[in-house]
């Protein structure tokens, strides 16, 4: 009769989904209010300042969503751009 007795294996980890903060998300984060703030304080209009901002933001996700070969992201959200531009195009008249 052996004496050996096997080690039990290691626990695995447990993933819970929630991924940290990249550097760039930190940036968006804290440099999109304080751009904003900078540009409605030097007398650029709020809903300019908005549009600008999100224009960016939609292009940041865009590239993301590209690099990342979501496909199906990249077409919800290019159709979602479309559809604010037309809503927007006829809001101004």
């Amino acid at each position: 009769m052996s004496t050996h007795h096997p080690v039990a294996s290691a626990p695995e980890p447990v993933r819970s989904g929630i991924r940290p903060l990249t550097p760039a998300q930190v940036c968006g984060i804290t440099v999109f209010p304080i751009l904003g703030t900078g540009l409605t304080l030097g007398g650029m209009p709020v809903l300019d300042v908005l549009v600008l901002l999100a224009g960016c933001g939609a292009i940041g996700a865009g590239t993301i969503a590209a690099a990342g070969g979501g496909r199906r992201l990249l077409t919800s959200l290019a159709s979602a751009a479309v559809r604010a531009a037309a809503s927007a195009d006829t809001g101004l008249k």
